[in-house]
């Protein structure tokens, strides 16, 4: 009798695993299509954990610097290209591992990058290693990571070649085997379509903005502008390989008159409706939150920012990307069209018999 309850189990089970594909929803059928939703944050994570919590009710997934941006020196980029971390301050390793365990503490979806790119760009191969042993030994916390930001938009940023970059990106996976990998490219030109991504990339992203101003109107030509000059170079791109991507939407401007402006909430809007419609697309990232003294001279938004339209825009994104699917069809139930009197009266029907018979033949 055991026996037979036991194989009985068995079969139940295998018949649970054998559900046909058709039943479960893919692609535009999918539920929950857009899985992330967050920034490229520059501000430091260290000191801004009220910040980060504002942001993690509408937001989770971060792209962050392990290291403070506004504190890199040529000491720092010099230490990390000759893989001589033991001479950098120790404080320098303890601020790693705390960003980590404050995003992890909010439960963020985390996308880290490091000022690796000098021992890629002139292919340091061996100061690489040493650099990621190093790591590995002092600043454990790196496996907790969802992903690594390995180089920034590569079709325009030079890189020796995609068969280098899967090398370093296969010597990052073999010390670290949890964490996935990541990028984003600017498919702004058509020449930019020849770009090859490396093959161990985990997610793509794109970013189909670049640095030129949108109209401020919003009519139809004013889309079809938009669309043709920002997503379909990026789009036809990203959906060339079998990758998931983010896009990647504007979220900035010049902290000068004469500079970008910022989009306004109807054009972000549009980020999200067109992301919507891709299968592929499984998340919306905006670049970027705060303020990072650069060449460019841009700024992002912020929750006490001016920029509080923007802000309630993405807010209502995040809560419609996290909140219950909308049903796939109509919510209601279709019945038989009704068949017009004059209708039934010339194929001579009654209106009994309408759905239990066809109209007699000629």
């Amino acid at each position: 009798m055991k026996r037979l309850l036991l194989l009985s189990l068995i079969i139940f089970a295998v018949k649970l695993q054998a559900k046909p594909e058709s039943a479960q929803p893919k692609g535009y059928l999918a539920n929950n299509r857009l899985q992330y939703h967050g920034y490229f944050y520059k501000n430091d994570v260290l000191g801004n954990e009220k910040e980060l919590k504002e942001i993690r009710e509408f937001a989770n997934m971060l792209v962050f610097s392990l290291v403070d941006l506004g504190s890199i020196t040529p000491e720092t980029i010099r230490n990390f290209s000759d893989g001589d971390m033991e001479n950098l301050d120790s404080g320098l390793f303890e601020g790693m591992a705390k960003r980590i365990e404050i995003l992890e503490s909010m439960d963020y979806v985390t996308v880290a990058e490091a000022p690796f790119w000098p021992l890629i760009r002139f292919d340091r191969f061996e100061s690489y290693k040493k650099t990621l042993r190093f790591l590995k030994k002092r600043v454990p916390q790196i496996d907790q990571l969802d992903y690594f930001y390995f180089w920034d938009e590569p079709d325009i940023n030079y890189i020796p070649g995609p068969e280098v970059m899967e090398k370093y990106i296969a010597e990052f996976k073999r010390v670290f085997p949890t964490v996935k990998v990541t990028t984003c490219y600017a498919i702004a030109k058509e020449k930019f379509l020849d770009a090859v991504p490396p093959s161990n990339y985990d997610l793509l992203m794109v970013d189909p903005y670049f640095l030129s101003n949108e109209s401020r109107k919003h009519a139809a030509a004013d889309f079809e502008r938009f669309y043709r000059s920002r997503l379909a170079l990026a789009l036809e791109w990203a959906n060339k390989w079998d990758k998931p991507f983010l896009m990647v939407g504007d979220a900035f401007g010049s902290l000068s008159d004469e500079g970008k402006q910022f989009p306004t909430p109807e054009i972000s809007l549009w980020y999200y409706m067109v992301s919507l419609t891709q299968p592929k697309c499984s998340g919306l990232l905006w670049f970027q939150y705060g303020y990072l003294e650069t060449a460019e001279n841009i700024t992002g938004v912020a929750v006490d920012s001016p920029m509080q339209g923007l802000m309630k825009v993405h807010r209502e994104i995040g809560e419609a990307i996290f909140g219950p699917s909308s049903p796939v069809g109509v919510p209601f139930e279709i019945g038989e069209p009704a068949i017009p009197e004059i209708v039934r009266e010339a194929l001579g029907i009654k209106a009994d018999e309408i759905g239990r018979q066809s109209p007699p033949s000629k």
